[in-house]
């Protein structure tokens, strides 16, 4: 019999997807190793899906938070994560998801490009993949990629505020920064 995956939502809120499980700071809190100890003793989850949390990190904690991650995560195991794109070209989204922004975002503490949030987790190892982004130019790129292996809410695939763009008309609203980050097989 094969064991269920160990899938693990950092910082989860309020958000649930079948076959993860949610997790909040208490629980997890990425600048603290001794969270992570407890939570998994001598485990290592198969995947982390981690939305919208990142950014609320400086980049110096950004970049511990990536290590400990990589840590607990087994070889071959897959980081999805996404956070708010500094390139959007919405002048509408940038107030909202502005450094000491409004509501949710009073605490943000950087504002990822593609540029700026690959080397937070090169630099721990991951081999990164970019899944949806916007360039300095204004312009949406994104990949295929496949929900099951984490789905991310605020992206041009689940989002409802992106019906219109996926129906075929004008570019999408609302969307993230979203990236894979995997651990190479043959690390511990």
């Amino acid at each position: 019999m094969t064991p269920t995956p160990l899938r693990v939502m950092i910082g989860a809120g309020e958000q649930r997807w079948d076959g993860w499980t949610p997790t909040q700071q208490a629980d997890l809190n990425l600048l603290e190793p001794a969270s992570f100890a407890a939570y998994f003793g001598d485990r290592q989850a198969d995947d982390f899906l981690c939305e919208h949390v990142w950014e609320h990190l400086s980049v110096e904690e950004g970049e511990r938070a990536a290590r400990l991650v990589f840590r607990y995560l087994k070889p071959g195991g897959l980081l999805r994560v996404a956070v708010p794109d500094g390139n959007h070209p919405d002048p509408a989204y940038q107030a909202v998801v502005a450094v000491n922004g409004p509501g949710p975002a009073h605490d943000h503490q950087v504002l990822y490009t593609l540029d700026t949030l690959t080397p937070v987790f090169t630099q721990a190892g991951f081999g990164v993949q970019p899944l949806e982004w916007w360039d300095a130019d204004g312009t949406f790129h994104h990949a295929d990629w496949d929900v099951r292996d984490g789905p991310v809410y605020r992206s041009r695939q689940l989002d409802h505020r992106n019906a219109a763009f996926r129906a075929g008309v004008g570019a999408p609203g609302f969307t993230s920064l979203i990236l894979d980050g995997w651990k190479p097989t043959g690390m511990a």
